[in-house]
């Protein structure tokens, strides 16, 4: 499988970019800076230079690719202003992503906080947090499980 990975430089990302290609996927990742690039070509993953914000340069990573696992997101906690521009960005990369792969029933995968489930493993079907500084992030989540009825 051909996989366009976004955040893979991050600390899920990085992981989740070296169990891809060690077990035979191929892996197209988004690469802000030099620096990031270098480390994902030296891991083995082709690069394609952009940002989050960068709506086309996401559509073609998907558009071009088996599935996408979206890991990005913004690293500034400063405050809340900052917070919120960062889940505003993740929301509409999402959305880009999931409109690129609509009707194809290619998979999305993304990440966000963890839900709430008291004595035991939370899963998909917990509901996910909307409270809190980074509650935002669940309804960008929420917006991606709700892709999986129009072919996602």
């Amino acid at each position: 499988m051909h996989v366009f990975v976004t955040g893979g430089t991050g600390t899920i990302g990085t992981a989740v970019v070296a169990e891809l290609l060690d077990t035979g996927h191929t892996v197209l990742a988004l690469a802000r800076s030099d620096a990031s690039a270098a480390t994902l070509e030296s891991a083995g993953a082709e690069v394609l230079r952009g940002s989050l914000t960068d709506l086309d340069v996401l559509r073609t990573g998907a558009a071009g690719t088996d599935g996408v696992i979206s890991l990005a997101f913004g690293r500034d906690y400063s405050d809340p202003e900052a917070l919120a521009r960062g889940i505003a960005e993740e929301n509409a990369a999402l959305t880009a992503l999931g409109e690129e792969l609509l009707g194809s029933d290619r998979p999305l995968v993304t990440v966000s906080g963890t839900p709430r489930a008291p004595g035991r493993a939370a899963t998909e079907e917990d509901p996910l947090p909307t409270d809190g500084p980074v509650g935002g992030r669940a309804l960008s989540v929420m917006a991606v499980l709700a892709l999986a009825s129009r072919g996602v």
